[in-house]
């Protein structure tokens, strides 16, 4: 059934969803001449829109969505920064290859860029079509990205796009979908290697991939952001030909917590393709956790050396030092008491410090935070008021090295 004989109007009046009242939902729209198609239609699309608020705000109000689609959907702070890119390079249109539900097209096009949308699937072509109706210079085309050429992809004016974002799909493996992150980057679609044969075209390029991306799969030639939003990790980002900033290898890009405008934290940049190692020092009175950006792209040495601090271990991205820090990038610590990580030690500790909410971070030591947590706090009748935390790591080397608990009270 098309989804134009769906009464889409309709989905509004179920959102927020509230999956208690579904069956009453249901029921009314069933009562009004709806068909069961029609109804879980709209009481799908109403639970989804519920769902996308958190990520992209009130745009997910008028959009249709797919579960695949929503869960692979870029934030709208983020696509946002990334049409700021495009913009920032003097590009008017751009092919945003392999693009899902559209959610960076929108970006592009409310950035006033020429777009056009390139998706293999049917149903989600349409989706899109559907999600970019407010922009005429908008159009969507339902193929396979790794067939179309460049110079074949036309904006509105009929002229060849002037730049490509892609944001390559995990594909099936022996016929079955996973979640699980591949880090081969050629099991994309479209593939790694189609990626840089469009990047030695010359034409303006940008590629979204996993954070995990392996540094020695990342080209020369191009600059590799990693960008975290709200204090986690979503992507990073490589920049060919006219989009890469010169000078550039490797960035970290922090961005506040804004669902809906890329808010820039900070941003750390290297000339290099890798980092000198940090100094490194005995833990001290305060413990600083790098954001993931900064480790990912492997600036922590970077960051240690623009706020003074120290490695506790080359190998492990905790940074120490005498005194309080206070940067972006950083999450500061005082450390109060160090232990060994014995069970029965720490249970004895959380009873005599009368623990009830415990926050466990790692980072160097094979644990579980998850599950010592629910053996450190379990068992006892009374349960403690106080809030503690504690971070694992490994200090020393070689047959000096140490597991550690270090109890920690987080600075404002």
């Amino acid at each position: 059934m098309p989804i134009q004989d769906f009464p889409l109007e309709l989905i509004s009046d179920f959102v927020p969803y509230d999956s208690g009242a579904a069956l009453d939902s249901a029921s009314r729209l069933r009562a009004a001449g709806h068909s069961p198609e029609a109804v879980s239609f709209i009481l799908n699309q109403a639970k989804l829109r519920t769902r996308a608020r958190a990520k992209i705000g009130e745009r997910a109000d008028s959009m249709l969505l797919t579960e695949a689609g929503l869960e692979q959907a870029t934030r709208t702070a983020v696509a946002s920064y990334h049409a700021q890119r495009f913009v920032a390079a003097g590009i008017g249109s751009v092919a945003d290859l392999g693009c899902g539900l559209g959610f960076d097209s929108l970006a592009f096009a409310a950035a006033g860029l020429s777009t056009v949308s390139v998706e293999i699937d049917p149903e989600t072509a349409a989706f899109t079509d559907y999600n970019l109706r407010d922009f005429p210079a908008s159009q969507v085309i339902c193929s396979d990205a790794q067939a179309l050429a460049p110079q074949d992809l036309k904006d509105d004016a009929g002229a060849p796009v002037a730049a490509l974002w892609l944001d390559p799909a995990r594909r099936e493996i022996e016929g079955k979908k996973t979640t699980s992150r591949l880090f081969d980057p050629e099991a994309f679609a479209p593939p790694f290697s189609h990626v840089l044969k469009l990047a030695a075209t010359g034409i303006p390029l940008a590629v979204k991939m996993g954070p995990g991306l392996p540094h020695e799969v990342i080209p020369e030639n191009c600059e590799a952001q990693w960008v975290s939003h709200g204090g986690s990790v979503v992507e990073v980002v490589l920049w060919f030909n006219a989009l890469a900033r010169p000078g550039i290898k490797r960035s970290a890009l922090l961005l506040g917590p804004d669902p809906l405008h890329p808010q820039v934290l900070c941003e750390l940049v290297s000339e290099e393709p890798e980092s000198d190692p940090a100094e490194t020092a005995e833990l001290a009175d305060f413990l600083f956790e790098p954001n993931g950006a900064v480790v990912r792209s492997h600036l922590v040495a970077d960051l240690a050396s623009l706020t003074g601090t120290y490695l506790l271990d080359e190998h492990i991205a905790y940074l120490t030092s005498d005194r309080p820090v206070s940067h972006p990038a950083l999450a500061g610590f005082r450390v109060l008491a160090t232990m060994p990580i014995h069970e029965k030690t720490l249970k004895r500790w959380v009873k005599e410090e009368g623990i009830g909410t415990l926050t466990i971070k790692k980072r160097g030591v094979d644990i579980s935070p998850e599950e010592l947590r629910k053996k450190l706090l379990a068992g006892g009748k009374k349960k403690g008021k106080k809030s503690a935390t504690l971070i694992l790591t490994r200090l020393g080397e070689g047959r000096d090295s140490r597991r550690v608990a270090i109890h920690a009270e987080p600075l404002e």
